[in-house]
């Protein structure tokens, strides 16, 4: 037997294995390939649905501004028309009689107010259910409920529309009032007053009080009578 033939078939066999070789490492190479590109596609995909997902989502935030935009313009147009509207003036809410009470009403209103604040501040509940009461405190409640009793009067009085009624009471509560500030008995209201002038002041509502005698004095010697309790 020849020599050249098995020399051939060796050769074959050699070229046989190595193209098998090259063969299954081209393929796995081939898969890996296939694979990344495959997983590439997959996120190219999600990056797509999330860049679509960031789209909408700026629009929406666009519409939102838009709206917002146009809200903040209707709120600056009506800012603008309020300032540019006039000051309100006042307008007389409590007259009798064709006289304007409505600053002096208010002033009562405000000292109905502060008198009632001070009374709260001697309940066992602002000062502690056991807290110490203070030494005057029976004095002052006296006098601070006192001097708002007969409020009743001016009330009846302004109901009625009675600008006689009304001076008479507006007297009886400055005589009073006058009387708060000098007193000096066992009950000494004086020094109640006096004590508590800066939270229940007794001037601003006696100017007030005064003001209603005056401008309804119906006499001459009722407004001479209002003259000398200045």
């Amino acid at each position: 037997m020849s020599i050249f033939p098995i020399v051939m078939m060796t050769v074959l066999a050699i070229w046989a294995a190595c193209a098998t070789a090259l063969a299954v490492i081209g393929a796995r190479r081939l898969r890996r390939e296939r694979s990344a590109h495959g997983q590439a596609q997959d996120r190219i995909a999600r990056y797509r649905a999330a860049l679509r997902r960031t789209e909408e989502k700026a629009q929406s935030l666009a519409l939102q501004l838009e709206a917002l935009q146009r809200e903040h313009a209707a709120l600056r147009r009506e800012l603008e028309e309020s300032e540019a509207e006039p000051e309100e003036r006042p307008v007389p809410t409590v007259m009798i009689d064709c006289l304007d009470i409505s600053g002096e009403i208010g002033t009562l209103f405000e000292h109905v107010a502060r008198v009632a604040t001070a009374i709260r501040d001697y309940s066992a509940y602002t000062r502690g259910h056991y807290g110490p009461e203070h030494s005057k405190a029976r004095y002052d409640l006296l006098w601070l409920s006192d001097c708002l009793h007969t409020f009743d009067r001016v009330g009846k009085a302004l109901a009625a529309g009675s600008q006689r009624s009304l001076s008479a009471a507006c007297q009886e509560l400055l005589q009073m009032y006058d009387t708060y500030l000098t007193d000096s008995s066992g009950y000494d209201s004086r020094d109640t007053f006096r004590r508590l002038s800066d939270r229940v002041p007794l001037t601003g509502v006696s100017e007030a009080i005064r003001s209603i005698v005056m401008k309804t004095a119906a006499t001459p010697e009722e407004i001479a009578a209002a003259q000398r309790m200045v």
